[in-house]
């Protein structure tokens, strides 16, 4: 595998409305649309439509979600032998409610009533031969030895730093992590700081190769071990559909270019251009661009 990830498998059902609900009341859904979601997973089926071999490990409940997830991932090509399914159990489901005018969105879940893995089932033979691993915490600590076996094996550790997601326990984890980009919030509760350039320095302070940070329209800033740091543009799109996803897909997208020996400004430039052509569509995987359709 060129990308082996541990996250949460879930369905979202993608919802537009006018505005956010704030009180009691009905709302009015005006499109929906129902598909596969969540953070790395979404980032494997994005790297996979650019060319990168890709697979999951992962556990869902044995329910009609289940099946579903499975059928999602058969769609974008992502290898699915460590995705366990347990039976009597419920998988995650999401609900997003995207504001029409502008592309927000809020989320509602469920987790799912599923046991969380341990280090014990993780497939340490293909860990040990995949070229990178996509984490952002979820099974944890079993994703601490997954990053473990992966380093020790001569391999790359990727790590998503959503928003709102920022948890302390994650600190053991960036020790492994090689590849680091995360969101601004995740980024100041992370480093105590709102000055970028000392977010960036304190975030390579925990042994990265490259960090970077991510800020929707208004681009990303990167900083390598060599000192080397750049500002990627957000590329402009006629009409924002819907945000959900364009971080996890940004994710994915660049680590197929990693995978493919790209330098790390073209990885950047790349994962950009993807995420803003999935922001054109409804849902996280409305629209995987191609490498092609991207270049």
């Amino acid at each position: 595998m060129d990308i082996l990830g541990i996250g949460m498998s879930m369905i979202d059902t993608i919802k537009v409305v006018d505005e956010f609900p704030t009180d009691s009341g009905v709302t009015e859904v005006s499109k929906s649309v129902t598909m596969g979601g969540g953070p790395v997973p979404t980032a494997l089926c994005a790297a996979a439509r650019q060319g990168a071999s890709c697979g999951i490990i992962d556990r869902i409940g044995d329910d009609w979600r289940g099946r579903l997830i499975l059928e999602e991932y058969e769609t974008f090509g992502v290898a699915t032998p460590f995705l366990q399914l347990q039976p009597d159990r419920t998988s995650t489901f999401g609900t997003v409610l995207v504001r029409k005018s502008n592309g927000e969105r809020h989320v509602v879940f469920h987790r799912g009533d599923f046991d969380e893995l341990s280090k014990e089932e993780l497939p340490a033979a293909a860990l040990s031969e995949c070229r990178i691993l996509h984490l952002n915490g979820r099974h944890w600590p079993a994703c601490v030895t997954a990053a473990e076996i992966v380093h020790d094996a001569g391999g790359l550790v990727s790590f998503d730093g959503g928003e709102h997601r920022y948890d302390e326990k994650f600190e053991r984890l960036l020790k492994q992590v090689d590849i680091l980009i995360v969101a601004r919030d995740f980024a100041e509760r992370a480093t105590g700081s709102e000055d970028r350039d000392a977010q960036l320095s304190s975030l390579l302070s925990r042994g990265a190769t490259i960090v970077g940070i991510t800020g929707g329209e208004n681009g990303s800033w990167f900083l390598n071990s060599e000192g080397e740091g750049f500002f990627q543009p957000a590329f402009p799109v006629d009409k924002v559909i819907d945000t959900t996803g364009c971080g996890d897909v940004f994710h994915g997208a660049f680590l197929a270019a990693v995978a493919r020996g790209e330098d790390w400004k073209t990885c950047a430039k790349i994962a950009s251009a993807t995420a803003a052509i999935k922001a054109t569509a409804l849902g996280g995987r409305g629209k995987l661009a191609s490498l092609e359709e991207v270049c």
